[in-house]
């Protein structure tokens, strides 16, 4: 989707791949191998956000649905018509 490749490809994966964690409360924690996210001050940060929700913008878009994103907020904002059930007759998973 975003055409990544060569020198910048491999940029973004040294910055998104074998990543861990450990929390210290007195103690320390065992390391923790991290599956997804960014570190906190990352220059990365800001762009992979904003790619990683890219695609929520796009379905948002296609079906209708006004959406603000703000940092790490998303807020989507439907409108349903109360005469009709069929609006009320999905649940979200």
């Amino acid at each position: 989707m975003f055409g990544l490749s060569g020198k910048i490809f491999v940029w973004f994966q040294s910055n998104l791949e074998q990543r861990s964690q450990r929390v210290s409360v007195h103690i320390l924690s065992d390391l923790q191998f991290l599956l997804s996210g960014v570190q906190q001050d990352s220059v990365l940060g800001p762009l992979v956000f904003t790619m990683y929700t890219r695609l929520l913008g796009i379905t948002a878009q296609r079906y209708g649905v006004i959406y603000h994103l703000y940092a790490d907020d998303t807020q989507l904002y439907l409108s349903l018509d109360p005469e009709n059930e069929l609006n009320f007759s999905w649940r979200l998973s």
